[in-house]
């Protein structure tokens, strides 16, 4: 019983005490919560019609606060972080036009 009570008072302290969370829960970046962000409110589309474009504007209102956030902390880090992402995107949206396109030669 004393094994279990001395676990929960640890993991309050990693939750509640910043210098306890930092060594056993490391949070996660601006930039990071930014793009979970952005990635769970785009996974609420089913789709984006004809003109995925139209939806820019909506999409950043839904992640105005993380935006925020990002801006606040003004980071290089974050933005290294987020120019990675960008060119992951770009990657996938390449493969994903070629298989579209049917265009699987070079793939195999």
């Amino acid at each position: 019983m004393e094994d279990v009570e001395g676990l929960t008072k640890l993991l309050n302290r990693a939750f509640y005490d910043q210098n306890y969370r930092e060594f056993f829960l490391p949070s996660m970046t601006a930039a990071t919560r930014l793009i979970k962000k952005l990635d769970k409110v785009l996974a609420n589309y089913d789709s984006f019609g004809d003109n995925p474009g139209a939806h820019v504007e909506e999409v950043l209102g839904k992640i105005e606060k993380s935006l925020d956030n990002l801006r606040f902390k003004s980071n290089p880090d974050h933005m290294a972080r987020i120019y990675v992402e960008r060119d992951r995107a770009m990657i996938k949206q390449v493969i994903l036009n070629r298989v579209m396109a049917g265009d699987l030669s070079e793939l195999a």
